[in-house]
């Protein structure tokens, strides 16, 4: 059975646009430590995450992922399938940025056993944001994942619910169509507890990300 965690997550990242509908009517380079709507800094040159000038974009990707958990020799194995991913995040400041996430990674056949996973993930970005609209962007993540895993099956030892915080990481490129909208696709490597071990799900993702200002 999936987590209830998916639709509660979905909603709470489609409500970000409220948080960043702020950003416009301040500076349109948005992490620039300020906020005119508000009347917070920080001082220091960042935005930081209780601001609302912090929340600048939200996005949905979808793509392929694959287990890197062991299967029994002579017997069904199929560690791919499909993965979406919903995020909303912002900047600190030109550099650095965070994102929170919530991934389904799909449902994976190890014999007789079948293997469900899901992730909450907290990421920070580091990428500098070219171009003519500045919707551009290469960049790098690291964060940690906080993951639930079910297997159901007969196997012994095996079989049941894990959940773990493991490490995330991976690399993106932010291709920009206009000021406000981009094509994002993410590579992704992430640590699953299971109960036979922990395993790394690797994912290939392409969606769409909207930027507020």
């Amino acid at each position: 059975m999936k987590s209830n965690i998916a639709p509660a997550l979905a909603g709470v990242c489609l409500a970000l646009p409220g948080f960043a509908l702020a950003q416009s009517a301040t500076d349109p380079v948005y992490g620039s430590g300020s906020s005119a709507s508000t009347g917070q800094s920080t001082g220091s040159g960042l935005t930081m995450p209780y601001e609302s000038s912090f929340w600048g974009h939200v996005g949905i990707n979808f793509g392929k992922s694959e287990i890197d958990a062991r299967c029994i020799t002579g017997l069904e194995c199929d560690r791919k399938d499909s993965i979406w991913r919903v995020y909303g995040g912002g900047r600190f400041n030109n550099i650095f940025g965070g994102e929170i996430g919530f991934t389904d990674f799909g449902d994976f056949t190890r014999g007789p056993s079948e293997t469900e996973a899901q992730s909450l993930d907290f990421t920070l970005l580091a990428g500098i944001p070219f171009g003519a609209n500045k919707n551009w962007a290469v960049f790098g993540k690291l964060g940690v994942a906080y993951t639930r895993a079910e297997v159901s099956g007969a196997l012994p030892g095996i079989s049941g619910d894990e959940d773990g915080w493991g490490p995330r990481y991976g690399i993106g490129l932010q291709a920009g169509l206009s000021r406000n909208w981009a094509i994002r696709a993410d590579w992704d490597r992430t640590r699953v507890s299971l109960r036979e071990g922990d395993a790394d799900i690797d994912s290939v993702t392409v969606g769409a990300q909207y930027t507020f200002r």
